[in-house]
Formats: structure tokens, C-alpha cells, sequence
């Protein structure tokens, strides 16, 4: 596993500042790496943490300049982005994945299915229901549900104790992670005619999940009333959110944790959605818009633009909200310390009125 700094430089295709013979273990952060490990440096606020950093050898972004780097000493390889060269160092220090072994554990329940024994890997404790279609080197881990009619694509995983719901069709080299669900029933309901409770609306839709999409742990995704809940090519969604029937969401867009989208909304391509955002129902956010963690949407946002706040509205606003809130709290005291003043003169003023008027 090990790598010098030379073979890094190569592998990377950067340009080596230091001894090239320095040997890499392993990889760690400026805070908290050993002697042994290779870390990284995206920009100046990082690089200051350099000198007392214990790597030997870090990759650094074009541009950055590194205070108190000693190249007798210690290796910097410079890369166009630092973050994205240590990709390839983590996947080639990354210990192999644990996977059951081909073929089917003999605890696994497996009914009606179109799959090839020797080329698929089935945990313990798995249900697959009838009329189920698995492709090429699929693996699905221990305690997982997978409902009757699904269609899995090649080299697919989904770990232990997912859920796949009837019908739900999951693309190539989709990865859905532990206690996720998809394609549970959508929450919909009607006040029934009669005033007595609520009716429930069926969804008799399913879930597509579009070719390398990640789907996080305990996200859950609804199916469509009618037709397909759709997540598209390479758009990955983080754990703990929430996917609501008939969403439709674009290529290659991000959704971070505890986040939600509500009914029948249509998210974009390359669109980045912040931890802890929700989406109301019937919006539009277009290809290329970025929401700002907690944002709470409740219109269209036009492509390209940033939005953020709660109500939601374009950032450049929001922040002159913002900053129009913080210069209004130092008055705020002042006309509080003013009323507080006028009273007391006013109290003051009764009191000496009844002096005046008493005989």
C-alpha cells in the first residue's frame, strides 16, 4: 500500500517540491496525520497549519503558497486541486470492501428471479421477491428487502437492510446504503366526504434510480402517484433525506443530509441543495442552482442562481437582510434604553406633579 513521494507525483501528474523518496503509509489531515501519511493544502488558511503539521508530504493546490516549507525536509506536490488529486490516493490506500461471497447465502430467501448464481453475491438473511431481475455482479448485503418486480442493473450494491419496494428500477453501478428505502408510499391523504378521519391515497407509481446514482443511509424516496419517482444519472443524495412522490431530480446534483423535497417538484442538472433544506411541493429549481444550507424554498429559483434564507430568496438579498438585522440590533438598544428613559421621566414628571398640587 505504501507510495513515495515520487510515484504520488506521477500519479497524480503534479510537480514535486521536496525529496522524492519520502515513503507514504498512509493519508491524514494537517491536524491530525502522522510522519508516515500524506495529507493536503486547498488554500491559504490550511497552509498555515504546514509548520507544525507531522506529514511528511502533502498535496497543495497551484497558487497556494506554503509558509515555512522546508523542500531539504518535506515533499509539497502541486496539483491543479488539491481535494480532488487526494481522491486517487484515498481509493488507492482505501482497504478492499467487504462483500458477501458470490452466490447465495443459504439463509437468503430468493423466489422467482432471473439472476445468474455465479456471478451475483446475496448475503444472509436477504428476501427477493418473485419476478425480480438482477444484473451482472450485483451484491446485496445481509438482512436487505427487495419487493416483487424489481429491476437491479449490473455491479449495483445495496447494503444491509435496504429496502427495495415493488416495482422500483435501479440503473448500473447504483450504491444504496444502509436503511434506505425506496419506494415506499407516498405520503398523500384526503379529508374524507363524510368528515370522519382521512382517506389515503394509493401511489401505484414506483422509483427509477437512473444509472451511478448513491442513495445515503435511512434516505427514503416515495414512489409516484402514477407514474416514476426519477433520480437521475450520477446524482448522489446523502443520509437522513427525504424524496417526496413524483419528484423528478436531474443529472449529477447533490443533496445533502436532512434534507427534503416535497410532491410533484422538479429539481435540475448540477444543482446543490444544503444540509437541512426543505423543498414545498409543485417548485422548479433549475439546472445549475445552488441552495445555502437550511434554506426554506417556497418558489421557482431560475437557473444558475444561489438562493438562501427562510423564507428562501436570492442570496445577494438575503445577506443585505442579514447585515440590515445586525446594524438594526445596536438601535434596537438605544430605543429601548430611550423608552426606558421616557418613562422614568414621565413617572418622574406624576411624582412631582403630586408635590406641586398637594397644599
Amino acid at each position: 500500500m505504501k507510495l513515495t513521494a515520487q510515484e504520488i507525483t506521477t500519479k497524480v501528474g503534479g510537480e514535486l517540491d521536496g525529496p522524492s523518496g519520502i515513503v507514504v503509509h498512509g493519508l491524514g489531515d494537517l491536524r491530525g496525520s502522522k510522519e508516515s501519511d500524506a495529507t493536503f493544502i486547498s488554500d491559504a488558511n490550511y497552509a498555515r497549519l504546514w509548520k507544525d503539521c507531522k506529514a511528511q508530504v502533502a498535496l497543495v493546490s497551484r497558487g497556494v503558497d506554503v509558509p515555512d516549507h522546508d523542500a531539504k525536509k518535506r515533499a509539497l506536490i502541486h496539483v491543479d486541486r488539491a481535494e480532488v488529486a487526494m481522491i486517487s490516493l484515498l481509493e488507492h490506500f482505501s482497504p478492499p470492501p467487504e462483500s458477501p461471497p458470490k452466490g447465495i447465502h443459504p439463509t437468503a430467501v430468493v423466489e422467482t428471479t432471473t439472476l445468474s448464481k455465479d456471478q451475483i453475491s446475496i448475503g444472509a438473511l436477504v428476501w427477493i421477491g418473485k419476478d425480480c431481475v438482477l444484473g451482472k455482479n450485483v451484491v446485496i448485503h445481509s438482512g436487505a428487502r427487495i419487493y416483487p418486480g424489481v429491476t437491479i442493473g449490473d455491479d449495483a450494491i445495496i447494503h444491509a437492510n435496504a429496502v427495495i419496494r415493488e416495482r422500483c428500477e435501479l440503473g448500473k453501478r447504483v450504491i444504496v446504503h444502509a436503511g434506505a428505502v425506496i419506494g415506499t408510499e407516498g405520503f398523500g391523504y384526503r379529508p374524507c366526504p363524510n368528515g370522519n378521519g382521512l382517506l389515503r391515497i394509493p401511489h401505484i407509481g414506483n422509483v427509477v434510480l437512473e444509472d451511478d446514482v448513491e442513495i445515503g443511509s435511512c434516505t427514503c424516496i416515495d414512489r409516484g402517484t402514477f407514474g416514476s419517482t426519477r433520480i437521475g444519472v450520477g446524482t448522489k443524495i446523502d443520509n437522513h433525506c427525504q424524496i417526496g412522490h413524483n419528484v423528478q431530480i436531474g443529472r449529477s446534483t447533490v443533496m445533502a443530509g436532512l434534507s427534503g423535497i416535497a410532491g410533484s417538484s422538479t429539481v435540475g442538472d448540477w444543482v446543490r441543495i444544503g444540509a437541512g433544506s426543505g423543498i414545498a411541493d409543485h417548485r422548479t429549481v433549475g439546472t445549475g442552482a445552488q441552495l445555502a444550507a437550511r434554506t426554506a424554498l417556497m418558489n421557482d429559483v431560475p437557473a444558475g442562481e444561489v438562493w438562501g434564507g427562510m423564507p428562501a430568496r436570492e442570496i445577494k438579498i438575503e445577506m443585505r437582510h442579514i447585515l440590515a438585522l445586525q446594524k438594526l440590533s445596536p438601535l434596537t438598544r438605544d430605543l429601548m434604553r430611550l423608552v426606558d428613559e421616557t418613562k422614568k421621566n414621565k413617572e418622574a414628571a406624576k411624582e412631582s406633579a403630586k408635590e406641586t398640587a398637594r397644599p
